[in-house]
């Protein structure tokens, strides 16, 4: 049987957790069910779109705490709300001109 794994930050990881142990399930088998479930195309139940969701927030927390990271090594993490306004706004008109 291949292994596979993921990443997920402490309070994902404690949401499956709990969503396993409420079904009475080992951890291994709910996520693996779920899984399958999805990859044979069932369509998604209650527990399929829990975990959906759970895999969602994860990768978002993820995505948040790296671009924090860069931000914070580019010094800009201390920009203030008007500075990252004006940011967005011109990277926005920027990518229109280049259409």
């Amino acid at each position: 049987m291949a292994t596979l794994s993921f990443h997920a930050p402490a309070a994902i990881a404690r949401k499956i957790r709990t969503a396993a142990r409420k079904r009475g399930l080992p951890l291994s088998r709910f996520l693996r069910e779920t899984a399958e479930r999805a990859a044979d195309g069932e369509p998604v139940s209650g527990l399929g779109r829990e975990l959906e969701k759970l895999a969602i927030d994860s990768m978002a927390i993820v995505a948040l705490e790296r671009t924090r990271a860069k931000a914070k090594a580019l010094g800009l993490d201390r920009m203030t709300p008007a500075e990252i306004t004006a940011e967005i706004k011109a990277a926005r008109r920027e990518r229109r001109e280049r259409k």
